[in-house]
């Protein structure tokens, strides 16, 4: 098997996706089965993340059968607003009129620097909409879902503090997953710090507590003596210096 090894040369930004948060609207069906909404005036919770009605009628958060299909991955349902997240929103407003949305709009915590990824689509094949991300206090972006009938993937990033983070639509917006996935900033292994990788093996000469995790972010070890890496499938791996932002890169 021919193998490469890639360092990291410069310091960059890069999503290990540690503590990543994920919400499959168009295939959990166990947390978000078909659902006709969260009831006016109540917010709902599921695996971390708030839905929140507002005094709006109650199809807020709205789940209904949508077969579609983004690459290779096909949902089965989707996540409806069902409208703006606040007074008078409308497809036209290119920021939000308010960072504080007051009805249809979904929020979860981040401990810090974070990527924003959603499958969606337009409430409207023929009307193009925002979704907008806000602290509450500031507006931080939009993601564009175009016209047309395909879904959309869309990211955005957040940069600051741990927050909460709040999203709505400045008219219908249909979801089919929400991904977000903590930002690390790391830099390259000084070369004398004793880690390497071989071909066959992540050398640890100096007993460095190492976590390995593959290319989505998952760990797969972790051990302060050196790596085998034979057994590890095909792909591309990120070397952790535990408690440290120190990482090396090798793909196999």
């Amino acid at each position: 098997m021919k193998k490469s090894l890639l360092f990291v040369t410069i310091a960059i930004l890069l999503s290990i996706g540690l503590n990543a948060q994920e919400w499959n609207f168009g295939n959990d069906s166990v947390n978000f089965p078909i659902y006709a909404g969260v009831p006016a005036g109540t917010t709902v919770t599921i695996q971390g993340l708030s839905i929140t009605a507002g005094t709006t009628p109650a199809n807020m958060g709205q789940v209904e059968a949508s077969v579609k299909t983004y690459q290779t991955t096909t949902y089965h349902h989707r996540f409806k607003f069902n409208g703006g997240g606040y007074t008078g929103a409308s497809a036209t407003d290119l920021v939000p009129l308010v960072n504080m949305p007051t009805q249809r709009y979904i929020s979860f915590a981040v401990a810090g620097n974070s990527t924003i990824k959603v499958h969606g689509i337009t409430g409207s094949s023929t009307s193009a909409r925002k979704l907008f991300v806000t602290t509450g206090a500031t507006y931080i972006g939009a993601m564009d879902m175009p016209t047309g009938s395909e879904i959309t993937e869309a990211t955005l990033n957040y940069t600051g503090p741990a927050t909460t983070l709040y999203v709505f639509c400045n008219a219908s917006i249909n979801l089919y997953l929400l991904k977000v996935s903590p930002i690390t900033s790391v830099k390259v292994i000084p070369s004398d710090i004793g880690i390497s990788f071989n071909g066959t093996q992540i050398l640890n000469t100096k007993g460095m507590k190492l976590e390995v995790y593959n290319a989505s972010g998952m760990l797969i070890t972790r051990s302060c003596s050196s790596i085998p890496t034979g057994n590890f499938p095909k792909g591309v791996y990120i070397v952790r210096v535990a408690g440290s932002n120190t990482v090396l890169k090798f793909s196999k």
